[in-house]
């Protein structure tokens, strides 16, 4: 009798065969039932508070191929690459032109199928690695549940979609179907780039356990399938591939990633200066500092990477090190990276609960932490962290930024050597994150304030949605502000009715901006004003509003300004409410 690789030797007879065939199906459909119940609860309650959703842009897309008869990066740019079309133009086959509700449900449709796909095949790679019942309890209530942790993120991004091919690839290998494996893996990164981190130790794992003649044959295979893809629209359109991919890669330090984490930190502790840049497609921190951390981090992020591949050829191949070391290198690009949006966590959903053991337990434990911190404030606060630097949502960020690298320690940490050092500095990392979150729970709800020196001219005239009002002039003065940041979910454009409500006393100024404020021209994207300062003595009161138009599905910000020079910051409170536009 041959062993197994754990040294196990399988036992004869009809009923010990039945078991373990009949347990992945088993396996793989309650952890599919459990992802479903999860995926139905983000539709109700807090979870549709404030959202931020991406289907809009999917949906012009899909549009764009399907009802418009274009050719993606040839007739329109698009930041995405060709793999995941299929995702974008599937649901306009279904939905007319235009219908984004219609579109959005056809959506979410596919996205819980890609997720219950994943979600299965997390079972059925639990019971190939022969998982005893107690990991596959909890590896399939985390593959299941992680959803609700980490929030409505999963439904309005395709995340889901290159997630799947990944642990389709990863299962297949494991099922020893190697050539299978290799495809998946093509298609995989021809849907976002990311699995390739996974490629090279899964090309190694080939090699020592098949010899050099499959694993060129594999990485063929692999390298056939990404180019299957982008071959067409590279003779089609070689500019806007290329455009597309440099775009990618020229990106600056988003928001959220661990370089803008430490830097916003930075400003909360200690009054640093930062600067909000929007490009890209996303909210970044602009400046010389942001720019020198976000090309340390352009070379952090691969180097970490490079050393995932280089310690697992360094050890044996087994299916446990397979696992842990392509986690760990997904892991890597996410954590030191210089872009880490909230969806990026969708790839290690079906991975995490993979990892075996104490460091599984630890790596599940420190996931979970992950998701939960991103979803206390992403969606509901992210405009005020992207254009008013929310001190709580700030910490929150920097919390999630750290422990997201505990948990890349604990993966990469050695069995025996160096063991030690490397759980002293997750812990280290752990309790950093702590004490970011405790300071995130320390502050007050008041956003908090910054400075600018060009302020725009009172009028008296408070801005309506029926008589568009022009930017007023500017002058010289050193103000304090603040900004909170909203977002027109609509198809249509609104009217939306701002009222400030000042605490006694306090004189504050109010003006509405498209997408974002620049404190150096404040007559940029201007959208409105208030016209008047609140609690003028003889003049206004401590409620003053008024009413701007913003254009469908864009994002606004309400910039509130002190009028006099008070050192303390004066509290207040703003009633947003929109209608149809007047």
């Amino acid at each position: 009798m041959v062993a197994t690789e754990s040294g196990a030797v399988p036992a004869s007879g009809t009923g010990s065969v039945a078991e373990p065939r009949r347990r992945p199906a088993v396996v793989a459909a309650l952890v599919v039932a459990a992802f479903f119940v999860a995926f139905g609860i983000l539709h109700y309650g807090f979870y549709t508070h404030n959202l931020l959703q991406d289907t809009p842009v999917y949906e012009r897309y899909g549009d764009a191929i399907v009802h418009g008869g274009k050719v993606p990066f040839r007739d329109f740019g698009i930041e995405y690459p060709p793999g995941a079309l299929p995702v974008f133009a599937a649901p306009s086959l279904l939905a007319p032109a235009g219908d984004f509700l219609r579109y959005r449900e056809i959506f979410e449709m596919l996205m819980l199928v890609c997720g219950g796909i994943a979600s299965a095949l997390t079972g059925v790679a639990l019971t190939l690695q022969r998982a005893r019942t107690s990991r596959l309890v909890a590896g399939t209530l985390l593959a299941g549940l992680a959803p609700l942790a980490l929030g409505p993120v999963v439904l309005s991004r395709f995340d889901l979609w290159p997630a799947m091919l990944t642990v389709a690839g990863l299962a297949a290998l494991l099922a020893d179907r190697r050539r299978v494996a290799a495809l998946l893996f093509g298609f995989a990164v021809a849907a976002k780039l990311y699995p390739a981190v996974v490629l090279p130790p899964a090309m190694v794992y080939v090699l020592r356990r098949h010899g050099r003649r499959e694993a060129l044959l594999c990485s063929g295979l692999a390298v056939g399938a990404v180019l299957a893809w982008f071959v067409p629209f590279v003779v089609l359109a070689p500019h806007g591939v290329w455009q597309s991919l440099s775009g990618q890669a020229g990106r600056p330090l988003q928001i959220e990633s661990l370089g803008a984490a430490l830097l916003l930190g930075a400003h909360q502790a200690w009054g640093l200066p930062l600067n909000e840049l929007s490009s890209h497609g996303s909210d970044n921190l602009g400046g010389h500092l942001a720019h020198l951390f976000a090309a340390a981090q352009g070379v952090l992020a691969p180097t970490a990477v490079l050393a995932t591949w280089i310690a697992f050829a360094r050890g044996a191949a087994t299916r446990e090190r397979l696992v842990r070391y392509s986690v760990a290198a997904i892991c890597a690009f996410i954590a030191l990276g210089k872009v880490l949006s909230p969806q990026y966590l969708v790839w290690l959903i079906a991975l995490v609960p993979l990892v075996s053991g104490r460091r599984g337990a630890a790596a599940a434990a420190l996931f979970v932490i992950s998701m939960v911190l991103t979803q206390l404030w992403f969606p509901q606060h992210y405009l005020e962290l992207a254009y008013g630097f929310d001190p709580r949502a700030s910490w929150l960020v920097l919390s999630r930024d750290l422990v997201l690298v505990a948990l890349l320690v604990v993966l990469v940490m050695p069995e025996r050597r160096g063991h030690r050092l490397g759980v002293a500095v997750a812990a280290g990392l752990t309790a950093a994150a702590l004490a970011a979150t405790v300071a995130a729970g320390a502050r007050l709800a008041t956003p908090s304030a910054l400075t600018h020196s060009e302020i725009l001219d009172e009028t008296g005239v408070a801005s309506g949605c029926a008589h568009a009002k022009a930017a007023p002039g500017t002058g010289v003065g050193s103000v304090r502000y603040s900004l909170s940041g909203f977002e027109n979910e609509s198809v249509r454009a609104r009217c939306v009715t701002v009222t400030v409500h000042a605490e006694d006393r306090a004189q504050l100024f109010a003006a509405a901006y498209l997408r974002s404020f620049d404190p150096a021209d404040p007559r940029s994207r201007y959208l409105g004003d208030i016209g008047s300062c609140t609690n003028t003595a003889g003049g206004t009161g401590a409620a003053l509003h008024f009413s701007f138009v913003v254009p469908a599905r864009q994002r606004y910000v309400v910039e509130v300004e002190q009028c006099d020079p008070r050192p303390s910051r004066p509290r207040y409170t703003l009633d947003v409410a929109s209608s149809s536009r007047a």
